[in-house]
């Protein structure tokens, strides 16, 4: 299993294709994807790209001293239960904590909150609406 850092638009086709399927795939390219800081990481699989997860440097304003955001967190179908998604983020793990940080957050989605919650997030918030994406929770992975 590879975990290594991908470009920007090496994770456009994932999240499409598992996050935002009725969307156009603009929608799939994000502010922040080539803002300093912000890094990509991908899970290889046969020389294909089959996990994708971005990481911004971003403060949450309720917990400050996370200092980076998950977005596009996707794993394709076809893999699921092969453990991409759960070593992407052990990837991301060592290196936030090899540049000091505190931890990380993100805006999961309800279906989501039970794989972040095996890796040992957990939630922070209510659950609350992402207008044409669903219920979400804020969840944290502090260090």
């Amino acid at each position: 299993m590879e975990i290594r850092i991908i470009q920007a638009p090496e994770v456009i086709s994932l999240r499409h294709e598992v996050l935002r399927p009725n969307q156009p795939i603009e929608m799939c390219t994000y502010p922040d994807d080539q803002r300093e800081g912000t890094f990509h990481l991908g899970g290889i699989k046969d020389g294909h790209i089959v996990a994708v997860g971005t990481f911004i440097q971003r403060s949450h304003e309720t917990y400050p001293e996370l200092t980076y955001q998950l977005r596009g967190m996707a794993t394709s179908p076809a893999v699921r239960g092969e453990g991409y998604g759960k070593a992407l983020l052990e990837e991301a793990r060592n290196r936030l904590k090899a540049q000091g940080a505190d931890g990380w957050w993100c805006n999961a989605r309800l279906v989501a909150v039970p794989f972040y919650e095996r890796l040992g997030l957990t939630v922070a918030s209510e659950s609350f609406e992402i207008e044409g994406i669903g219920p979400h929770h804020i969840m944290v992975d502090r260090f």
